[in-house]
C-alpha cells in the first residue's frame, strides 16, 4: 500500500530530529534575553557568550516563548523579536548591570529562572501538570482496537463489493421463473398486494442464486416456522418446473421474515463442496 514506506521512514526522521541536539544539552541549563528587532544570531552569541561563532553550537539556542520550543537553527537567519536568545550557563560570560537586569527580569517574567534544553519540536508540559504517561494497557487497547476497526473496514469493503456484482443472466432468470411459479398456487382473485414478496442475491465465492420468498401483507406464507413441510413440497415443485440444470444447493433456512432457498447450476461445482 502507498503508507506503508511512510510508515518505514518515520523511525528514522524521529531519529533526525533527537540528533539535531547534541546530548549534552539535555543536561544543559540556559538563561535566556529577549531579542530585539535588528539583532542576529552571531550578534547576540558575541554579546552573551563572547564569541560569534558561538550562534550555531548547543551552549546557544534561539527560544519560542509562546510555544515553548527552541527554534532550529536553519531559521536563525531571520530572528522575531518575540523570541529569546538563550546561552548555556557555564558559557555566559560576565554581563553589564544593565543587560544582567534584563535577563533577570525576564526570568521574573517567565517564571523560568533557568531554561533545561529539551529535543527540537517537543512541547514541555505546563507547569504544575505530571508529565503524562502513556500505560502499557492503554497501548494495547489502542492496537488491538485499531486491528479490529481494519478487520471490519476490510469485510464492509469485502461484503459491499460482492453485493455489487451483478446477478449472470441465467441466474436472473431461475430465479424470476421460480419466484413466479411458487407464488402462482397463492395468487386468488382478491385485489391487493402481491401474495409473496421476493428479492435475489448472487453469491460468487459459492456461484450459487439466494432467492429470499416472504409472505406478502395480511399473509402467513410462506415460512419455515408453521408451514415448513408446504415449503418444502413447493420448493421441490418448482424445481421439478426449472428442470435439471438446477439444484438445491444448501439446505433452506430463515433470515428474519424470508425464507432463502440456495440454487445453482447443476454442473457447477460449488466451492469448498466435494
Amino acid at each position: 500500500m502507498n503508507g506503508i514506506p511512510g510508515n518505514r521512514q518515520l523511525p528514522a526522521v524521529v531519529l533526525l530530529l533527537l540528533c539535531a541536539v547534541s546530548p549534552s544539552a539535555h543536561a544543559q541549563e540556559f538563561v535566556c534575553s529577549p531579542i530585539a528587532r535588528g539583532d542576529t544570531a552571531p550578534r547576540l552569541a558575541h554579546r552573551l557568550a563572547g564569541n560569534r561563532a558561538a550562534a550555531y553550537s548547543d551552549a546557544f539556542q534561539i527560544r519560542d516563548p509562546a510555544r515553548r520550543l527552541f527554534v532550529p537553527k536553519s531559521q536563525y537567519q531571520r530572528l522575531s523579536p518575540g523570541w529569546e536568545a538563550c546561552v548555556a550557563k557555564g558559557s555566559a560570560k560576565t554581563l553589564p548591570a544593565r543587560t544582567s537586569a534584563v535577563v533577570t527580569a525576564s526570568a521574573i517574567v517567565t517564571g523560568e529562572p533557568a531554561v533545561t534544553s529539551r529535543p527540537l519540536m517537543s512541547s514541555p508540559p505546563p507547569r504544575g501538570v505530571a508529565p503524562a504517561r502513556t500505560s502499557p494497557q492503554l497501548v494495547l487497547a489502542t492496537t488491538i482496537g485499531s486491528v479490529i476497526l481494519l478487520v471490519l473496514s476490510i469485510g464492509a469493503a469485502v461484503v459491499s463489493r460482492s453485493a455489487s456484482r451483478p446477478i449472470p443472466p441465467i441466474m436472473q432468470n431461475a430465479g424470476a421463473v421460480f419466484v413466479h411459479a411458487f407464488a402462482r398456487p397463492l395468487v386468488d382473485l382478491s385485489p391487493g398486494a402481491p401474495a409473496v414478496r421476493s428479492r435475489l442475491r448472487f453469491v460468487p465465492r459459492k456461484q450459487q442464486l439466494e432467492i429470499s420468498l416472504a409472505p406478502g401483507p395480511g399473509r402467513r406464507y410462506p415460512n419455515l416456522v408453521d408451514h415448513k413441510s408446504n415449503v418444502e413440497y413447493d420448493v421441490t415443485r418448482v424445481m421439478r418446473i426449472l428442470g435439471g440444470r438446477f439444484v438445491v444447493s444448501d439446505r433452506l433456512r430463515t433470515a428474519g421474515k424470508w425464507v432463502v432457498v440456495p440454487i445453482r447450476l447443476a454442473d457447477v461445482k460449488q466451492t469448498g463442496v466435494k
